[in-house]
């Protein structure tokens, strides 16, 4: 079963950045320059965490994982342009 994630990172080399953000694109959804939405299962966010870490330089660099639960997700407000992600895999009929 996929949990939601809203991960952000903040990353100081422009090559760094343009890694970390080809990679984060494998796995979610960009909905700010440095924000993705992700449905994610254990398995995928540890290799997620597993790429990003090799990626990323500790001493400089941060990336944020924040697990949001089914009912966080429904309270995040969102003024101006955009929309919450759906979880490709799952389907209201």
């Amino acid at each position: 079963m996929t949990a939601f994630y809203v991960i952000c990172f903040d990353v100081h080399d422009a090559k760094r950045l343009r890694k970390i953000s080809n990679e984060m694109e494998n796995f979610g959804v960009r909905v700010q320059r440095s924000v993705f939405e992700c449905h994610l299962e254990t398995a995928q966010l540890q290799e997620l965490q597993r790429r990003l870490g090799d990626l990323m330089n500790p001493a400089e660099d941060q990336v944020r994982y924040y697990s949001l639960c089914g009912k966080d997700k429904r309270h995040i407000v969102i003024d101006g342009a955009g929309r919450v992600s759906a979880d490709p895999d799952y389907n209201l009929l």
